[in-house]
C-alpha cells in the first residue's frame, strides 16, 4: 500500500460510528494507504484510523469506540482526531439514520439525507436540547454550527449537476461490489428489495419477530411505485440526540415540533458540530418506529458513503488548501464559549470538551513550534537520584525552602566537581514533580546544553506540558522568528548589553509573561519550582550572570510564586561578587555542598553489597564472594580515596562491578594497589580514573592500544552531542569492532546503552576535564590534545559531508517550495544518517576550536565551493537554517586568525571572498530554510 511522507498531507476527516459504515467508506477508497511516516497519535487518542485517497483528496477515516454511540462518543472521536491531526481542514460524518416521511419528501429506505442549512439553522438540531413544557410541547434551546463553506459550495455545485444528470451513486456502488464481491452477498451492501421497504401508520406497532411478516398489510401506507431502486437524495435538517427513537408516535410529535424541513433522526451529529466543522450525510435504514430492524443498514451505509465520495469530487483542491483548519475554527468557537448559556449538564460537558480540545491542540502546536529549539533531557531519566538515607539534611532544607512562602526565592547550591550537585538536582526535580515547572541541566561544550541558546525554549516547552493554559501565550511568542534563534556572532561580540537585551526579550516573552498571564488561575498555595543545574557550565560566562539577573527579577514578582534551585561550582559565585541591586540579593540563599563522609560511606557500602549479591547470584565460575566482602578496611580505604568527590566513589564502584574486566575482588585490588611501589593517587579523580584506563593497555601492545584510545576517545570527549557507536565509527572512518572493543572496556566512565542506535555518552564531565588535562592528569600517555581532537573531527566532518551531501537529500518529489513539514522524521533519519546530521551542524564549531590543527583552507574552500547549497538544504531539513549566519560569521572570524598559518595564500583569498559573498545570501535565506529547504536552489543568487 501507499505510504505518504507526513500526516499533514491528509486534510479531510471522515467519521464513521459503526463498523459497517467504516467498511463502506474503506471499500470506496481509490487507493488505500498505510499510516503516514512519523504519525504521532496522541496518547489519549483511542480512535482507530484508516488512511487513503478518494479522487484528488487524501482522507483519514476515524471510527467511534466499538459498541458506543451518541453525541458524547462522537465528540470524543472528533476531539481525538483533531488532537492527533491538527492539519485536518474539513470533516464528513457519514453513516445511517432514520427517515421522516413527509408529503413533500418521499423518503424511502436506502435514500440519502444531507444536512443543509435552513434560515438560522446550521443543518443539524439537537433534539434533546429542548425541554418538555407543561402542555407537552418541545422548546428548542440551542443551535449548532453550519458546515464549512467549502463543503456548502461543493453541495450547491453537486445539486446543480444533479439537475442536469443523474447521480453517480449507482455507478460507484457497482464498482465497489465488483471490486469487493463479498459485499454483494444477500443481506449485504445491496438494495434489499422494494418488498422489504414497508411504512406503517403511526398508531400501528410492530407485532413480533425480526421482520414484518406478521404485521397487518392493511396498516401499511401505500406509496407510489418508483421507476428505479436507485437512491434519491434529500437535503434538509437532521435531528440528532442521545435518545434512540423507535416509536412512531414520539417520532411524529418531534417532527411536528422540528418543522417540515427535518428529514432524519440520528445519534452522533450534534456531538460533532461544535467540535468538528463537518457535513452530515445519512443513508436511511429505518423510519424511527417499532418496525425498525438492521436489514437495510449495510446498503444505507454504502449509499451515504457513495454520495460523500461523489461530493468530494466537487471540492477543489486549491479551495480546500485555502480553508482554515478545523483547529482554527474551533479556536473561534472557544473565544465565544463564555457567552453560551449552558442549559443542561450535557451542554456544560460539551463546552468543557471544547475547552479541553482547544488547550490540547494549542499545547501540541506550541510544542511542535518549540521542538527544534528544545533540549531532550530524557537521558537524565536514567541517571540516579540520591540513595535513600543519604543527603537527608540538605534535601530536607531544600524541601522546606520550596514550600516556605517567606523564604528566599532562589536557593543556590554550590559544590566542587563530582560532589553530587546534579544528583541532588535530579532528586529534587523528581520528588517535587507536581509543583515542578521545568528543569535545565547545563553541560559545557554541548552544542545544545552548553549555552543559553536553548534554555528559554526548553523551559517554555516544559511549562507548556505542565500548564497547558500557558500554551497560547507561548505559541504567539514562538511564532516570532527572532524568538527562536540566538544573536549572531557579530551581535554577540559587540557589547554585553546587546546580548543581554536579546535574552531578556526571550525570557520575558517565552517564560515571564506567560507565567504572569496564567498566575491568577494557578494554585497560589504551591510554588512553581524551576531547577537549573550546572550554571557554571553555561558559556560564555557572562551569559550565566545574565540568566541569574533575569531569574532574580522574575522571582521578585511574588505573585508568581516562582522558586529557583540553582547548582554550580563555587568559583562562579565568587567571580560575580555581590549583585548591584541589594533588593535582589535578598532573594538569594547560598549553601555549600556538605562534605560529611557519612553519606559517602553509606553509598559505597550499599553499592558494594549490591555488587557482591549480583555476582554471587550470577552463577559465574569464579567462586563466591564472602558475606562480609570486601570488609570494613577496604570500604574505608575507598571512601578515603574518594572523599568528598561522590563521582569518584561511584566510578570506582562501576569499575569494580565491570565483570568484563575481572571479578569484583580483582577489580577492587586494582584500585587499592598502588600503580608503582609507594605511589599514591594525587587526587580523587586520579584514584577513580587511572585504574579504568590502565585496564585498556597491556605492556606488549601498549602503543597500538594507546593509538586506538586516542583515535576514538579524543573525538568522543569533545563531541558537542553524543553519537551512537555505529555513527561514531562512520564519522571517524574506523572499524566498528575496534570502536566497540574500546567502548566496552570503559563502562565505568561511559554510558553505553543496550541499543546500538542510542548514543554513547560520558557519565560525568570531570572525566573529559581530566583526560583533556584541564584538571592535571598524572599519566601523560592518557592526555588528549584538545585542539588536535577538534581538528580530527573537523576533517572527518568535511569528509563525511563531501561524500554524502547532494541536491534533494530526502529524495522527495515535491516542488522547490515544498514545506519541510511534509518530510517525516523517519525519512530524514533514513536519508541523512546521524553522523551526517552531526557533521552539518557542528563542523564549523570544530574548525574554530581546532585552530591551526584543523583542516586546511583549501579543503574548506573545496567543500563550500561544491556543496554549500547542499549544506544549506540539509540545515533547513534539520531545522537549523536560522543558525547559518552564525556559522558563516564564525568561519570569517576563523579566517582572520589564519594569516600566518600554513596553506596556499590563493586558497585563503578564495575562501575569504567566498565567505564575504555568502554572508548576505545566508542572512536572506536562513529564516526560509527551516520551512522550505529546497528553495535555496531557486534563490541561489550570491551563493
Amino acid at each position: 500500500m501507499t505510504t505518504l511522507e507526513d500526516a499533514s498531507l491528509y486534510t479531510i476527516g471522515w467519521i464513521a460510528a459503526l463498523p459497517i459504515e467504516r467498511a463502506a467508506a474503506t471499500a470506496l477508497l481509490d487507493d488505500r494507504h498505510d499510516p503516514p511516516r512519523g504519525f504521532d497519535q496522541h496518547t489519549s487518542d483511542t480512535n482507530s484510523y484508516t488512511w487513503g485517497r478518494m479522487g484528488a483528496h487524501n482522507i483519514v477515516i476515524a471510527s467511534l469506540p466499538a459498541g458506543i454511540y451518541g453525541t458524547t462518543s462522537a465528540a470524543t472521536t472528533a476531539s481525538n482526531l483533531v488532537s492527533s491531526l491538527p492539519q485536518i481542514k474539513i470533516g464528513l460524518l457519514v453513516g445511517i439514520g432514520a427517515g421522516l416521511v413527509r408529503p413533500d419528501s418521499d423518503i424511502r429506505l436506502g435514500d440519502v439525507v444531507v444536512s443543509q442549512p435552513h434560515g438560522t439553522n446550521g443543518g443539524v438540531v439537537q433534539y434533546d436540547l429542548g425541554k418538555a413544557e407543561v402542555d407537552g410541547k418541545w422548546e428548542a434551546k440551542g443551535s449548532l454550527n453550519m458546515p464549512p463553506q467549502v463543503l456548502l459550495s461543493a453541495l450547491a455545485n453537486l445539486q446543480a449537476e444533479h439537475e442536469i444528470s443523474a447521480s453517480n451513486i449507482p455507478e460507484l456502488l457497482r464498482k465497489m461490489l465488483t471490486k469487493n464481491p463479498k459485499m454483494g452477498n444477500a443481506g449485504g451492501f445491496v438494495h434489499q428489495g422494494v418488498g422489504k421497504d414497508r411504512l406503517f401508520v403511526s398508531t400501528y406497532a410492530h407485532q413480533q419477530g425480526h421482520t414484518c411478516e406478521a404485521c397487518d398489510a392493511n396498516q401499511e401506507i401505500k406509496r407510489q411505485k418508483r421507476s428505479s431502486t436507485d437512491p434519491e437524495i434529500h437535503y434538509g435538517i437532521i435531528a440528532s440526540g442521545n435518545k434512540l427513537i423507535k416509536d412512531a408516535v414520539t417520532r411524529d410529535e418531534m417532527a411536528a415540533f422540528l418543522g417540515h424541513d427535518c428529514l432524519c433522526f440520528e445519534m452522533e451529529a450534534a456531538g460533532l458540530m461544535n467540535h468538528f466543522p463537518c457535513l452530515v450525510i445519512r443513508g436511511i435504514c429505518d423510519y424511527a418506529d417499532s418496525h425498525k430492524n438492521d436489514g437495510w443498514q449495510r446498503y444505507a451505509s454504502a449509499a451515504a458513503a457513495a454520495y460523500a465520495k461523489e461530493l468530494l469530487g466537487f471540492v477543489p483542491v486549491k479551495q480546500l488548501q485555502a480553508t482554515r483548519r478545523a483547529v482554527d475554527v474551533l479556536s473561534c468557537i472557544g473565544d465565544q464559549v463564555d457567552k453560551i448559556q449552558a442549559v443542561t449538564t450535557d451542554v456544560r460537558d460539551d463546552v468543557q470538551g471544547v475547552r479541553t480540545v482547544l488547550l490540547d491542540i494549542e499545547q501540541k502546536a506550541t510544542l511542535r513550534r518549540l521542538e527544534p529549539r528544545v533540549v531532550d533531557f530524557h537521558a537524565e531519566d536514567r541517571e540516579p537520584t540520591c540513595l535513600a538515607g543519604t543527603r537527608v539534611e540538605i534535601l530536607d532544607e531544600i524541601s522546606a525552602w520550596a514550600t516556605d512562602a517567606e523564604a528566599e526565592s532562589i536557593f543556590w547550591l554550590m559544590g566542587t566537581d563530582g560532589t553530587g550537585k546534579s544528583t541532588i538536582a535530579r532528586t529534587v526535580a523528581r520528588s517535587r514533580d507536581k509543583s515542578l515547572g521545568a528543569t535545565f541541566f547545563f553541560k559545557r561544550d554541548d552544542s545544545d546544553r552548553g549555552n543559553l541558546s536553548r534554555f528559554f525554549s526548553t523551559v517554555a516547552a516544559e511549562l507548556t506540558k505542565r500548564e497547558p493554559a500557558m500554551a497560547s501565550y507561548i505559541h504567539k511568542a514562538a511564532l516570532e522568528k527572532s524568538q527562536l534563534y540566538p544573536p549572531t556572532e557579530a551581535a554577540a561580540t559587540n557589547t554585553r548589553g546587546i546580548r543581554q537585551g536579546f535574552f531578556r526579550e526571550r525570557f520575558n516573552k517565552l517564560i515571564l509573561r506567560p507565567l504572569q498571564m496564567v498566575a491568577p488561575a494557578l494554585r497560589t498555595d504551591k510554588p512553581v519550582v524551576l531547577v537549573v543545574d550546572g550554571l557554571d557550565e553555561c558559556e560564555p560566562e557572562g551569559d550565566a550572570r545574565i540568566l541569574i539577573e533575569l531569574l532574580l527579577r522574575a522571582v521578585a514578582s511574588h505573585s508568581l510564586r516562582l522558586k529557583v534551585l540553582l547548582t554550580s561550582r563555587p568559583k562562579l559565585r565568587a567571580r560575580f561578587g555581590m549583585l548591584k541591586n541589594e533588593a535582589l540579593n535578598q532573594e538569594l540563599v547560598l549553601r555549600r555542598m556538605p562534605t560529611d563522609e557519612t553519606d559517602l560511606l553509606l553509598l559505597v557500602t550499599h553499592e558494594l553489597a549490591r555488587i557482591r549479591d549480583e555476582f554471587n547470584d550470577s552463577g559465574a565460575n569464579h567462586g563466591q564472594l564472602t558475606g562480609d566482602w570486601p570488609g570494613d578496611a577496604s570500604i574505608e580505604a575507598l571512601v578515603k580515596m574518594a572523599a568528598p568527590v561522590f563521582v569518584s566513589a561511584v566510578t570506582m564502584c562501576r569499575f569494580i562491578a565491570d565483570d568484563k574486566m575481572g571479578t569484583p575482588d580483582e577489580q577492587l585490588r586494582k584500585i587499592l594497589t598502588p600503580r608503582r611501589t609507594g605511589e599514591q593517587a594525587s587526587s580523587q579523580l586520579d584514584a577513580a580514573y587511572l585504574p579504568v584506563l590502565d585496564n585498556l593497555v597491556e605492556n606488549g601492545q601498549r602503543k597500538t592500544q594507546l593509538d586506538g584510545y586516542h583515535n576514538i576517545m579524543g573525538p568522543l570527549v569533545i563531541l558537542t552531542t553524543p553519537l551512537s557507536s555505529p555513527s561514531l565509527a562512520h564519522l571517524l572512518d574506523l572499524d566498528q569492532d575496534d570502536v566497540d572493543n574500546l567502548l566496552n572496556a570503559l563502562h565505568a566512565v561511559l554510558h553505553i546503552p543496550p541499543s546500538a542506535t542510542d548514543p554513547v555518552s560520558l557519565r560525568h564531565l570531570s572525566f573529559a576535564d581530566w583526560i583533556l588535562n584541564r584538571k592535571p592528569c598524572p599519566e601523560q600517555a592518557f592526555i588528549i590534545d584538545e585542539s588536535k581532537a577538534h581538528g580530527k573531527v573537523a576533517i572527518d566532518c568535511l569528509r563525511v559531508m563531501t561524500r554524502t551531501l547532494k541536491r534533494n537529500m530526502c529524495g522527495t518529489n515535491k516542488g522547490m517550495r515544498a514545506n519541510r513539514a511534509t518530510i517525516g522524521q523517519r525519512r530524514i533519519d533514513a536519508c541523512i544518517p546521524h553522523e551526517v546530521q552531526y557533521a552539518c551542524v557542528n563542523w564549523v564549531h570544530h574548525v574554530e576550536k581546532a585552530g591551526r590543527d584543523g583542516p586546511s583552507t583549501e579543503s574548506i574552500y573545496a567543500f563550500l565551493e561544491a556543496h554549500r547549497l547542499h549544506w544549506m538544504e540539509t540545515l533547513g531539513i534539520l531545522e537549523r537554517g536560522g543558525e547559518l549566519v552564525r556559522y558563516v560569521e564564525t568561519l570569517q572570524s576563523f579566517m582572520k586568525t589564519q594569516h600566518d598559518s600554513e596553506g596556499d595564500d590563493a586558497s585563503k583569498g578564495q575562501l575569504s571572498e567566498l565567505l564575504s559573498s555568502f554572508v548576505p545570501f545566508a542572512a536572506a535565506m536562513g529564516g526560509e530554510l527551516d520551512s522550505t529547504p529546497r528553495h535555496v536552489y531557486t534563490a541561489r543568487s550570491g551563493a
